[in-house]
């Protein structure tokens, strides 16, 4: 069957704007997150009032991140524009996958390997090294980076998502949804079982039985999935951008109301991860319906530009909260300020590490990522040359 008669459960993904401004959302949220927690533990304060406790809460910018991943990965084999699913569909999945995440992250790694040495405490194993470099960090624990957690996620999906696609496109779009929602299910009981077994109060243990293993996380992915499944049977409908913005509020508004893993109420921090996964599928389905009636919405060019920058920001943020703080603190020594307010204080950290996280990220964007990145498209576009001259309904 030629590829551009082809049809497939999730419909064609297109370039939704939209999507880039939630990818650009998500590491904000990200950031802020990690922002919140040092300067709280070293200035003291976090000012903004609902906005502080969004910060808090940003690490729910991952699972934003998992229901982007999960859509896009579910239109990429399941849309009209695909070929056929066979190997050659499959190997050419794994080289693009391989070149747009492999470099950067393995960069990365040997990066904070080698500087070592160099850091205080940090002295990172051979075996340390092995782990992150298999992707094994979400069961096995990290001493790297411990944001890394969720890349060990994704690319134990990228290995399982050709089999996952394959069946559901067997199965037929309703079957496909009662599977995914099912799973889903699953993966909440799986995920409550666990945190009660988490003493009240111990993130850690939290953490690394119920938040990090690839079987817990990947509840957000199969919400992605869906929505790719859902919008194949759907991708003509259209949305008002009021409805959007309406969606886009409930996420942010439950985030901005309680600190949910201060709390230490574990049970309850699964259910809230649980919905915010159901609220961000909605979002990406919206934004999809808003995109079809309004193209440009969601291409304002500093979503892009932080997008853009958005794995590498993801990659680079975290070692760079410590040097940030050491500047912050020179800083206002130099100026004088022995006992600076802790509002001030925070405001000029967050300055100095989003500025230095920007800058590091832009440099291994146009050093690693960049290259490998055109060469993905280099490859794809050979490959679909060969297809159309192999094609025996080619045009002569």
């Amino acid at each position: 069957m030629a590829a551009a008669t082809r049809t497939g459960l999730a419909g064609d993904p297109g370039r939704y704007p939209v999507l880039d401004a939630l990818r650009a959302l998500a590491i904000l949220l990200v950031l802020a997150r990690h922002w919140a927690v040092a300067s709280a533990s070293t200035f003291g304060s976090v000012p903004g009032g609902p906005l502080a406790v969004l910060a808090a809460n940003g690490w729910i910018g991952v699972d934003l991140f998992f229901v982007l991943s999960g859509f896009l990965i579910g239109s990429h084999f399941a849309g009209p524009q695909a070929g056929p699913f066979g190997k050659a569909a499959v190997l050419d999945f794994y080289r693009r996958r391989a070149l747009r995440t492999l470099p950067l992250y393995w960069g990365v790694i040997l990066l904070c390997w080698l500087s070592a040495p160099w850091q205080a405490g940090a002295a990172f194993s051979s075996l340390s090294l092995a782990t992150h470099l298999l992707f094994l960090q979400d069961y096995l624990g990290s001493d790297v980076m411990v944001t890394l957690w969720s890349l060990a996620v994704e690319e134990k999906f990228y290995l399982a998502a050709p089999a996952l696609l394959l069946l559901l496109m067997g199965v037929g779009r309703k079957a496909a949804v009662v599977l995914l929602i099912a799973a889903m299910a699953g993966l909440c009981w799986s995920m409550l079982a666990s945190a009660r077994g988490a003493a009240a109060g111990d993130y850690g243990a939290f953490f690394w039985t119920v938040r990090a293993p690839a079987h817990h996380a990947a509840l957000g992915i199969l919400a992605g999935v869906l929505v790719a499944v859902e919008h194949g049977a759907s991708s003509q409908r259209s949305a008002p951008r009021w409805l959007f913005l309406a969606l886009a509020a409930a996420p942010l508004a439950l985030h901005a109301r309680r600190d949910w893993l201060a709390a230490g109420d574990w049970p309850t921090v699964c259910w809230i991860i649980a919905l915010s996964c159901c609220l961000f599928a909605l979002l990406v389905r919206c934004g999809l319906a808003v995109n079809r009636r309004l193209p440009a919405f969601g291409a304002a060019r500093p979503l892009r530009a932080i997008a853009r920058l958005s794995y590498a920001l993801y990659l680079v943020h975290y070692p760079l909260i410590e040097p940030a703080t050491r500047l912050c603190q020179a800083l206002l020594a130099s100026a004088g300020a022995d006992r600076p307010a802790p509002a001030l204080a925070s405001l000029l950290f967050l300055f100095i590490y989003a500025a230095l996280s920007w800058a590091a990220a832009w440099l291994l964007h146009v050093a690693l990522e960049k290259p490998f990145l055109l060469l993905r498209d280099r490859l794809a576009s050979k490959s679909r040359t060969s297809r159309e001259t192999d094609s025996p309904c080619r045009p002569v």
